[in-house]
């Protein structure tokens, strides 16, 4: 998305939506992200890093963005405040870009063992999940159960883009998420008449195509 990208089709109720960075190697795509976003729909973004993402991508760059502090890996407690619930109940929209295999199964899970999962499982916003998965951990029928275990639960997951294996330097057949693709996916679970990702015994039980 870039500055002369049209406005995404979704408004958000407070305009504020919560980024959450996971540790593969698109994440460093998201300070440019957060400013465009900023800049064309003028929300309020927060950022919140998993440790390994905090490794790989600047977190000044992207207070400076934000214009507001980064959250993770650690529970900060000091400001009198429970941090991931306070998240939770901040977004109207959580945008897990880009959401690695660790992530997506201890989500599939139910596992809450960093800030970033934790808020994920205790929001009621929309949560949109954007995989960043090699092809070769895309064959395990244990990845693939658990991206269709995100979608029964009511996550909306992004559909499968082009991926690019950093190790060989190549395309791959992995599945990788970008920022447009993200946002219209977003756009239709803003408009789904049951936003929560809780699991709601209605819901459809077609997975996304792998």
């Amino acid at each position: 998305m870039t500055a002369t990208t049209e406005r995404p089709p979704l408004d958000l109720p407070r305009g504020q939506l919560l980024l959450i960075g996971t540790g593969a190697i698109g994440v460093v795509n998201l300070p440019g992200w957060a400013m465009s976003l900023r800049a064309q729909c003028g929300w309020s973004i927060r950022v919140c890093l998993t440790a390994a993402a905090d490794a790989l991508v600047s977190r000044q760059a992207l207070a400076a963005i934000t214009q507001a502090p980064v959250s993770g890996p650690d529970w900060d407690t000091a400001q009198g405040r429970v941090p991931h619930q306070e998240l939770a109940d901040w977004a109207d929209l959580v945008l897990v870009l880009p959401a690695t295999v660790n992530f997506v199964g201890k989500l599939a899970a139910g596992i809450a063992d960093s800030l970033a999962l934790s808020t994920v499982l205790n929001t009621s916003a929309p949560v949109v999940i954007g995989p960043s998965i090699p092809g070769t951990a895309l064959r395990r029928p244990a990845v693939r159960r658990n991206l269709r275990t995100l979608h029964e639960d009511g996550y909306t997951v992004v559909p499968r883009g082009p991926a690019l294996s950093v190790h060989a330097g190549e395309s791959s057949d992995g599945w990788t998420s970008d920022l447009p693709t993200a946002l219209q996916a977003a756009s239709r679970a803003l408009k789904s008449p049951n936003p929560t990702h809780l699991p709601q015994e209605h819901q459809n039980k077609d997975a996304p195509a792998p």
